[in-house]
């Protein structure tokens, strides 16, 4: 519960200390206006600093930097920790089926869910005798929308597929739609706080995955989970950005009017940038030649840009990543934290505040 806590006030904290330094930016120096902008700044690191106290008495860890993570080898130490939690009576069966996939995440929070569900499948056996099957596979975006009953973007070609079996006392339909709203519990009181397995979703969900529950009444439960696979298999490796005139730009935006205007801008200062106005154009682009600075639109054509610089995270090492937004959002924060992203630049768009955030990027790669 305290881990909750400390996430949810590092979520409200980011924002306001992220509009902070961008008001301190846009104000005038030594204006009364930006003073208050940088008390604001500076009572907001502070209070950041006391969440992290709080953080600290909680065992989970809250940090959610994404990086590359070899599934098998993610799976193995995960059923090693099952394996420690499991009374004599529960045996752990697994059945793991992928060998040199990965995903983009967080390896502490994927872990803590597999040990929630795994947790609660031996609270369902109880004291009988009782088996705990997982199975770890890669299966096509099709046969996961098949499973959902519902259409999958197309941002992802494949899915690691986990399904966590149990053969315990099982759930009514009316529990089982329940079971991941935050507080909702069974147990006993003082049993269980009812936020594992809405930490569960939480967690999948912000990895760009699915997860859901089938269960039957004194035949046991199965949890199903589908996390997108990365195309490329290398780890992040430095990024580097040359000198202005060398350098690469790639835009994607879907309107026009916006494309020819930054065309025109960047003319003028001597650079030439490319420019795509679908998700299909600028892939295309990209497996050409790799870019050095990729920006591209919060919303094309309805598909996210933060999925897709998530769907290819690994496969351009070099190549910064940023998304032109409107206004920051949690999600675009949390992206950028997770590392998912480099930066974003604001609208609207020109020449020098797209300049601006690639050198803020260089300067926290100290590249610059």
């Amino acid at each position: 519960m305290t881990g909750g806590i400390a996430h949810e006030f590092n979520n409200f904290l980011t924002p306001i200390m992220g509009h902070a330094e961008l008001l301190m930016m846009e104000l005038p120096e030594g204006s009364d206006e930006q003073d208050s902008a940088k008390e604001i700044l500076e009572a907001s690191e502070k209070a950041m600093d006391v969440v992290k106290q709080i953080s600290s008495l909680s065992r989970k860890n809250v940090e959610t930097v994404y990086k590359c993570i070899p599934v098998k080898k993610m799976m193995q130490r995960a059923l090693k920790m099952i394996t420690s939690v499991c009374p004599p009576q529960v045996h752990l069966e697994s059945e793991l089926q992928v060998e040199q996939e990965n995903i983009l995440g967080n390896k502490t929070q994927l872990n803590q869910v597999l040990l929630n569900i795994c947790v609660n499948a031996i609270h369902a056996i109880g004291k009988k005798e009782g088996t705990i099957h997982v199975k770890c596979e890669v299966i096509s975006r099709e046969t996961l929308a098949g499973f959902l009953d519902k259409e999958l973007p197309d941002t992802w070609k494949d899915y690691i597929y986990i399904s966590i079996k149990d053969n315990g006392c099982g759930m009514e339909k009316e529990t089982l739609r329940q079971i991941f709203d935050p507080f909702f519990t069974t147990k006993k009181g003082g049993e269980g706080t009812g936020l594992g397995l809405a930490l569960v979703e939480q967690i999948v969900t912000s990895h760009k995955g699915y997860v859901f529950a089938e269960s039957q009444p004194g035949v046991g439960s199965c949890f199903h989970i589908g996390l997108p696979v990365l195309q490329a298999e290398q780890p992040e490796e430095t990024v580097h950005v040359g000198e202005r005139h060398e350098i690469r730009m790639v835009f994607a935006d879907d309107n026009a009017k916006v494309l020819e205007l930054l065309r025109r801008s960047f003319d003028k200062i001597g650079m030439q940038i490319q420019t795509c106005m679908t998700v299909e154009e600028l892939s295309a682009n990209l497996a050409e030649k790799e870019a050095d600075v990729l920006v591209v639109e919060e919303s094309i054509e309805g598909q996210s840009g933060v999925d897709f610089c998530m769907s290819i995270a690994g496969k351009y090492p070099k190549m910064l990543k940023l998304v032109s937004i409107e206004s920051i959002s949690r999600e675009i924060v949390e992206a950028k934290k997770k590392g998912i992203i480099n930066g974003y630049v604001e609208k609207p768009l020109s020449d020098r505040n797209v300049l601006e955030s690639v050198r803020e990027c260089q300067k926290e790669q100290g590249l610059y």
